[in-house]
């Protein structure tokens, strides 16, 4: 999925989030901070693999204290608070992200929960807070092709159609796109509700943590999720996912 179309105020915090963009947007995002006196970081993870490598790239791009602790507690601490950089928001902006995904795909997982955090600590701040990543088109392509294990039933050959079973009185959004496996983690699907690809009963939804209960329809792309009650309940006392047959 791109979220190329997706166009911000980045002076309304309520906005404040994870955003996946194409490499040509950052030029134009980087304007619209400097317009709006924000102040931009560009990260650069070219030949990013790891943690250590990650945690270096962002003391150096942040300018984070002497006294940072290189773990990742220390990292949501420090981004939460960037108060030594000048602005009265910011903007960071990451490239080729992509390479840390494919080679250390938990640390980046782990990543976008962190930024995440720190968005949502700036909008109850009143403070604009936003992280750009950079991935390749083929990255969000492929991460709607393994989902359950019985046919696809599609609308007009393109929309699919999941049936999620919910076990209890409602699931958050973000863990709602994880168990049917439109992500990989409850951070990355927050990441995704925050980019506005997501859509609850044909509404945009933007609320991470929105709780979905029965009878409702997430879509997202061409893929409509129907959040259904499981009147026989489920012996593991857990909530699946199927396709539709």
């Amino acid at each position: 999925m791109s979220r190329r179309d997706v166009h911000l105020d980045l002076t309304r915090p309520a906005q404040n989030g994870v955003y996946f963009v194409g490499i040509d947007d950052l030029a134009r995002l980087a304007r619209e901070a400097a317009r709006h006196e924000l102040h931009t970081s560009h990260i650069d993870l070219a030949g990013c693999h790891d943690k250590n490598d990650l945690l270096r790239r962002l003391a150096d791009s942040l300018q984070l204290p002497a006294s940072f602790g290189h773990n990742w507690d220390a990292l949501a601490d420090c981004l939460r608070d960037l108060g030594w950089l000048p602005g009265w928001g910011h903007v960071l902006l990451f490239e080729h992200v992509d390479e840390l995904r494919q080679a250390a795909p938990a640390d980046y997982d782990i990543l976008l929960g962190i930024l995440d955090d720190a968005a949502t600590f700036g909008d109850d701040h009143d403070l604009p807070w936003f992280a750009f990543l950079t991935l390749p088109d083929a990255a969000f392509d492929g991460s709607h092709q393994t989902i359950g294990h019985s046919p696809v039933h599609q609308h007009g050959n393109t929309m699919q159609t999941i049936e999620f079973e919910l076990e209890g009185d409602y699931v958050e959004l973000n863990m709602l796109l994880k168990l049917v496996g439109l992500c990989d983690s409850g951070g990355a699907g927050k990441a995704i509700v925050a980019s506005g690809a997501v859509k609850v009963d044909g509404t945009i939804e933007l609320r991470k943590t929105c709780k979905i209960h029965a009878g409702q329809v997430v879509a997202i792309d061409d893929t409509e999720i129907h959040v259904l009650a499981d009147p026989e309940g489920l012996e593991d006392g857990r909530p699946r996912a199927s396709r539709s047959r």
